[in-house]
């Protein structure tokens, strides 16, 4: 775990807030991560950059998939990094790699925005890419095993 909260300690520090279950967002959260996946995949040979941040696109609406399927939502301020926290705090150790990978691709998605001179390679962009496409695949396994009525057509 790289941030060392707990998903208490995320609500009582006001950073998370309980909110209604909702499978309709659920479902458009994941299908929107599966078209980012598709438009990262098909930049990843004409932009890097583009392949990268779609990539982060990607496992951001699957964290929030994974929010609200647990009843939970990130408060507005430093909401995407909050986020990351809440996947690190209910993934836990076993998946620090990926979530490390996840808060790496959060700054560095930030610099690409504000800093462009700042260059993506290509290995690093399919190594992101490749990231997400298992970040989404562990997502949607836990949404369909605790919500299975749950089904995904992404």
């Amino acid at each position: 775990m790289i941030y060392k909260d707990t998903i208490s300690s995320l609500t009582k520090a006001g950073l998370i807030l309980k909110a209604p279950v909702d499978y309709v967002s659920i479902d458009n959260l994941m299908k929107r991560a599966g078209k980012d996946l598709q438009t990262a995949k098909r930049n990843l040979d004409i932009d890097e950059e583009c392949a990268f941040t779609y990539a982060y696109n990607s496992m951001l609406h699957c964290g929030l998939a994974l929010m609200n399927s647990q009843g939970y939502r990130a408060k507005h301020k430093d909401k995407h990094k909050n986020i990351v926290r809440f996947c690190d705090a209910f993934l836990g150790p076993d998946f620090s790699t990926l979530i490390n990978i996840y808060d790496y691709m959060r700054k560095s998605r930030h610099k690409f925005l504000y800093e462009p001179e700042i260059p993506c390679s290509k290995k690093e962009a399919e190594d992101v890419l490749d990231s997400a496409v298992d970040f989404l695949n562990i997502i949607a396994e836990i949404i369909k095993k605790n919500h299975p009525q749950q089904e995904f057509s992404y």
